[in-house]
């Protein structure tokens, strides 16, 4: 039962990983562009991460007594690739916003303003 328990509350921490996944594969599916490729390249590879660190990780560390130097060189490979994949979500992100601005301001000028 505690084991049951525990798996279950290691589960709950992927669950913002698989939305943000699922919402950059829902942009990508309406609007092929730099940012949504970006953004879902970046959010797939942090849900593969967050597997790693949260399912697989406890289960090597359990099943094979990994002795601590082959666990840090594990967590540093996934750091640096979580890393990565950090910045592709993160450049994707702003290329998103500044295009969402540039659209905002070209239609903020069309409009005559008033003289009151």
């Amino acid at each position: 039962m505690n084991s049951v328990l525990s798996t279950l509350l290691s589960l709950v921490s992927i669950i913002p990983p698989v939305i943000i996944f699922g919402t950059c594969c829902y942009f990508l599916s309406k609007k092929s562009a730099v940012e949504a490729i970006l953004m879902t390249i970046g959010s797939g590879i942090g849900l593969l991460t967050s597997l790693f660190y949260s399912v697989l990780m406890p289960f090597l560390l359990g099943d094979r007594h990994l002795a601590y130097i082959g666990v840090s060189k594990y967590y540093t490979l996934i750091g640096i690739i979580s890393f990565i994949a950090s910045l592709c979500f993160a450049a994707g992100f702003l290329i998103l916003i500044i295009n969402t601005i540039k659209k905002n301001t070209v239609t903020h000028d069309q409009f005559p303003k008033s003289i009151d």
